[in-house]
Formats: C-alpha cells, sequence, structure tokens
C-alpha cells in the first residue's frame, strides 16, 4: 500500500527547492568562535537544513531529533511553499502585523495529521542527505504520529534500515488519560544504509563492574587496571574438535574437562576429538597459549574443580582467564529505557537556572550516543529541534568523559517565550536564548566539576552563532527585460 496524505506532492516538491536565504554570523552572541568546531544555528530548520547540504552533506554520523508529538497544543510548522524565507521572518516576529508567529494544530482541524506530515517529510528527507552512509537518526515521538512516522521514514530511509523502536519510560504513576496513563514515549532509530552500521554497543553498567570487574592487576605493564575473571572451563560447551587437550599446572600436574576421551600421550596441548558428554576449553591450544603469553591465565586452587587430571583423579585447580574492562566492547543494549525519566531534566535545568518545559535527560542522549561506534570519537551530531539544547549538553559531558572530540549541531526555530511565562520574566525572550545560555553556563559547570582531570583545558565548549536571513543574491527572472 502506497502512503499518501493531502499534501504528499508539495511536501516532497518543496524538499527540492534550493533556499533562498543565507546563513549570517553572529559573533557576538556566539562562545569562543575562532576555537570551537560547534555551531548554534538560528532559523527554520527547513531552510537549514538545506543550507547544510553543501558544507555537511554526508558528513554527519548521528542525527537526535525531539519534533513536537502534535498533542494539539504543540507547535506546527506552517511552510509557505513559495517564498519560506519571507514566511520565516513573519513566523519569527521580525514583522507581523497580526503577532501571529506559531499555531496550533488542533484535532477539529481536518488536516490535523497531514499539516504534521506536510512539516516533517521534507526535512526527514533533507536529515538523510545529511547523514554519513554509517550514519543513525534517532527521533523521539509519542503516541499520536507514531505510526505515520514509521510510514514516512520507511518510503524515506528504506524498511530495511529500521533498526529498532525504543520505548522510553518518560514519566512514573500519573493519573492522566482515559483509559491508561501515558506513561511512555518511543524513539524510532533508523540508519542510512544497515550494510555499512557497525553493531551497537551499550556502556557496561556500574552493577556488572561492582559484581564482576572488582579485581585490580598489581604488577607487570597492566598495573592499576580492572578486570574480572572468567572460567576457561565452563560446562554444557558444544563438543568442538581441537578443543579437549591437556594443560599444564604449576605445580607440574596436567588438567583436563571431565570426560572419557582423554589423548594418548600426556603433554601439554595433545589433542583429541571430543565425544558426546566429554568436556572441551572455550578455546583452541593455540588461543590459550596466546593468553598464556599475555600472563591472562589464573591458576586457582580449589576443592571444587570440574577438571580431572592424567591420573583420572579430581584436580585441584580451576583455570580463568583475565577479562579487561578496557577491552570490553559492552553489551547489546536492550530497546527499552527505564533510567531516563523526563523529571532528571528538571533538575539539570534547575542546577544551570535555566527554565524550560518538556526537555529531555541529558543522559538519554549521552546514552544513545554511546550505542554507536565511533573511531576516534570526533563524530558530529546534529539536532535541528534542539529547544533547550540538551543535545549540546550532553555532547560536551560525553567528551569531558572519554576525552573525546565529537561536534554538534544545533538548530532552533527562534520561538517566542509567553509574556506570562517564568523563562520571559527571567529574560529569556525567545527558546534560542534559552539554549544558548544553557551551553554556555552547562559548558562552563563541567569544566569546573573535572578541573583536576588531564587534557580538561582542550574541552570545546564554544559555539558559533549562525542566523537565518534572506540573502542579498536576488532570485532570478527570467521573464524581466531589466537585465
Amino acid at each position: 500500500m502506497i502512503f499518501s496524505w493531502n499534501g504528499k506532492n508539495e511536501a516532497i516538491r518543496i524538499a527540492k527547492i534550493p533556499s533562498t536565504g543565507t546563513l549570517r554570523p553572529c559573533k557576538e552572541e556566539s562562545k569562543n568562535w575562532d576555537k570551537t568546531e560547534n555551531l548554534y544555528i538560528e532559523g527554520d530548520n527547513l531552510e537549514v537544513l538545506k543550507l547544510l547540504q553543501k558544507s555537511y552533506h554526508n558528513k554527519v554520523k548521528m542525527i537526535y531529533i525531539d519534533p513536537p508529538y502534535n498533542t494539539g497544543k504543540d507547535f506546527v510548522y506552517k511552510d509557505n511553499f513559495k517564498d519560506n524565507i519571507k514566511n520565516y521572518m513573519e513566523k519569527t516576529g521580525q514583522f507581523d502585523c497580526e503577532g501571529n508567529k506559531l499555531s496550533t494544530n488542533s484535532e477539529s482541524n481536518g488536516r490535523y495529521h497531514s499539516d504534521w506530515l506536510n512539516m516533517m517529510y521534507p526535512r526527514l528527507k533533507l536529515a538523510r542527505n545529511l547523514l554519513k552512509d554509517d550514519g543513525v537518526i534517532f527521533i523521539s515521538i509519542g503516541r499520536a504520529e507514531f505510526f505515520n512516522l514509521i510510514n514516512s521514514c520507511n518510503e524515506i530511509y528504506g524498511e530495511e534500515n529500521c533498526i529498532s523502536v525504543i520505548s522510553r519510560v518518560m514519566k512514573s504513576g500519573g493519573g492522566k488519560g482515559r483509559y491508561f496513563s501515558p506513561n511512555i514515549d518511543y524513539i524510532l532509530v533508523y540508519s542510512k544504509n544497515k550494510n555499512y552500521l557497525k553493531k551497537f554497543r551499550g556502556e557496561v553498567s556500574e552493577e556488572t563492574i561492582k559484581n564482576y570487574y572488582n579485581k585490580i592487576e598489581k604488577e607487570g605493564d597492566r598495573k592499576g587496571k580492572i578486570y574480572g575473571e572468567e572460567r576457561i572451563y565452563i560446562a554444557g560447551l558444544d563438543v568442538r574438535p581441537n578443543q579437549r587437550y591437556w594443560i599444564e599446572c604449576p605445580d607440574g600436574s596436567f588438567v583436563i574437562p571431565q570426560g572419557k576421551t582423554l589423548p594418548d600421550n600426556i603433554i601439554c596441548g595433545e589433542k583429541v576429538y571430543p565425544q558426546d558428554k566429554d568436556g572441551v576449553w572455550k578455546w583452541t591450544y593455540e588461543t590459550f597459549k596466546k593468553q598464556k603469553l599475555l600472563e591472562n591465565i589464573v591458576f586457582k586452587e580449589t576443592k571444587t574443580s570440574a577438571l580431572i587430571d592424567q591420573n583420572g583423579n579430581k584436580s585441584k585447580y580451576n583455570l580463568y582467564n583475565k577479562v579487561w574492562l578496557e577491552e570490553r566492547e559492552g553489551s547489546v543494549p536492550a530497546d527499552f529505557i527505564s533510567d531516563c525519566e523526563n523529571r532528571k531534566s528538571s533538575s539539570e535545568l534547575k542546577k544551570l537556572n535555566i527554565l524550560f518545559d518538556f526537555a529531555k535527560p541529558v543522559y538519554l542522549i549521552r546514552k544513545l550516543a554511546t550505542f554507536i561506534e565511533d573511531e576516534g570519537k570526533n563524530m558530529i551530531i546534529l539536532d535541528f529541534f534542539s529547544g533547550s539544547a540538551t543535545t549540546a549538553h550532553s555532547v560536551m559531558q560525553i567528551n569531558a568523559e572519554d576525552g573525546g572530540n565529537r561536534k554538534h549541531i544545533m538548530v532552533q526555530l527562534p520561538e517566542l517565550t509567553d509574556k506570562k511565562s517564568e523563562a520571559y520574566n527571567a529574560g529569556y525572550k525567545n527558546i534560542c536564548e534559552i539554549g544558548k545560555s544553557r551551553i554556555d553556563k552547562a559548558g562552563e559547570k563541567i569544566l569546573e566539576e573535572n578541573k583536576d582531570k588531564e587534557g580538561i583545558e582542550n574541552l570545546d565548549i564554544g559555539f558559533k552563532v549562525f542566523k537565518l536571513d534572506s540573502s542579498n543574491i536576488k532570485t532570478w527572472d527570467g521573464e524581466s527585460d531589466d537585465l
């Protein structure tokens, strides 16, 4: 079935129309202009995405967006297909005789879903062009447009490139809702080309570190490094050739997992083809030798060994290998996130004295970014519905933790704050002022909290501000006699 709605052809067409705007630098509102590689762009993200095509085509590793959920109260971008720059000027209050910048999208509107789709479709299409071949887009969304967003992304990115749909607990409890309390939203995950995408790996949990990686090397080249221990014989392993052989122990005895089939000669590494119910090591002998040369093998005396010696008696040893925390890739992340509730963002913003509602927690974006393997830790992360700039905050936090050099590009419509709101009374006249203030304050706070960390002085906490404006280049009029 073809996915269609009223206005789809226009939405496709508008994505192809070149922008008539330009991005004007604003040094006075920037931070560390001469050194920073981060961008903060004020403007309609449709036009900005068009202007970014030339410089950032196929360069962005990760996109995270938190677009309007279309609840009937959040705004919808009213694109003017004829002159979107003029439309943008009107929407942002730069000139508007009626002062109406944005509109709500109530369900009584006959184009309730169509308006939202017409807004999102061209933006998602342009965003795909910016992604690297192994790039990933994460999109937060609520129930109202969940299926429409999936259908749109399947068409733009390809259904085969749908990685997953993550369910996230956004709040606990609450009594709103007629039938169920809406406590969960979703994150759609799409790749540009799954064939280029490496496996996702989550961070090792604190609980795992506490319970498993609980040993510290006391000598050698790895002195001070953290590791855990894992048996090199595990009961129940599938019978495999070349993995049943003798191993010599510190006291000169030889050991092998329990079983009836034994090598003829008591020689370290002498192999035998195992039969049913014969125990096998988890490695071939060649791998074992390499690990032993690396001093990763641990012999522990025990009374409960599952190994036998060359005389058929229970061995006094169990054998382990060291598993280094710094070499662990992490586990496959779950598609359910329960530790990133919105209330955490309220606490984060309060510490910075930033007033903003409905922001996502820093830890959520940080968690998503760590799923992606990034050689060199220097990927570009884009957020073109940046709101209070949670994504920028997250990027600085990750870089401070691991010494990375990831860059962020934030794009936000300078939506006017309500004159009755706390944010307006605090001096923030639009959302962009809130976002820039947050990046500034969060960067300084991260520097202070990590002041004793080696190399922290190289952390990029700056941002270059650009503002969408009309271009000085006049549009060509082929019918004009006045060349």
